[in-house]
């Protein structure tokens, strides 16, 4: 599979009420991959996130999606690009997890429209991939936990953008709805989606991500391959504790003091 760049953040600054968030963020994301993006609480993941889909907008530099600068991009044709699932999405209404995953086709319709064929067969596609069509009748603020995420990452999945944004999607879940997760990411990435998930869970992360961008005060303090990016020094300025990693049966697991 060719892995070209999809994403490209150049020289980013973005801040609320005169306080800096992010600064001199400079990164760039390949096709295909699944991309962590960890640090601290307050580091700057979830704004990052954000503004690359333009709920919020830097002050300066430039998001490129696929070489186009998104401030060239209408919004309508923006979604069909990026979608975003947000942590801990509540619904306060009552509404069938069928049409809440069929939300996620608005971007391809014009004003007043009705369902075509092609947007009824990509729900249906989205509801299998995720394995959620049992819950097709259910109401979506009746969910549990995992079964709302999962939910969720169908209706980005309905959009069809090929950039998939995720902000904490195992942050409240039991460990089966955690790994149920990051294999469904998996799976979307082999796929060909590209996925840019923040995630607290550093084992997670390590077994996980393909590439690894590390926020430390609103900066990235670590950018690259997931191998480089656990070094004993690094988690230990950013995170304050020890890490070693240690091999396992399925792999290196991290041990952290």
């Amino acid at each position: 599979m060719s892995h070209q760049l999809l994403l490209q953040i150049d020289n980013l600054h973005f801040t609320i009420d005169q306080k800096s968030i992010l600064r001199n963020i400079s990164v760039g994301f390949t096709t295909g991959g699944i991309h962590g993006i960890i640090g601290p609480n307050g580091s700057g993941k979830s704004t990052l996130l954000k503004n690359i889909c333009r709920i919020w907008q830097p002050q300066s530099g430039r998001v490129l999606i696929d070489g186009q600068d998104y401030h060239r991009i209408g919004r309508k044709a923006l979604s069909r690009l990026v979608t975003l699932v947000q942590q801990d999405t509540h619904v306060d209404f009552s509404i069938s997890v069928a049409d809440f995953i069929t939300m996620g086709r608005h971007p391809h319709l014009q004003r007043l429209q009705g369902l075509r064929q092609r947007d009824l067969d990509v729900v249906e596609e989205a509801l299998q991939l995720t394995e959620t069509g049992p819950l097709r009748e259910r109401w979506v603020n009746e969910l549990s936990g995992g079964e709302s995420q999962l939910v969720n990452i169908a209706r980005a999945l309905a959009t069809e953008a090929p950039l998939i944004l995720l902000d904490e999607p195992t942050s409240a879940l039991d460990i089966r709805h955690k790994l149920d997760i990051m294999k469904l990411l998996t799976a979307l990435r082999n796929s060909g989606k590209t996925i840019l998930i923040s995630i607290h869970d550093l084992e997670l992360a390590r077994r996980y991500c393909d590439t690894i961008t590390m926020l430390h005060q609103g900066e990235v303090f670590f950018h690259g391959p997931t191998l480089d990016a656990f070094a004993q020094e690094r988690i230990k300025e950013v995170f304050h504790v020890d890490v070693e990693e240690m091999p396992s049966s399925r792999g290196i697991s991290l041990l952290f003091y």
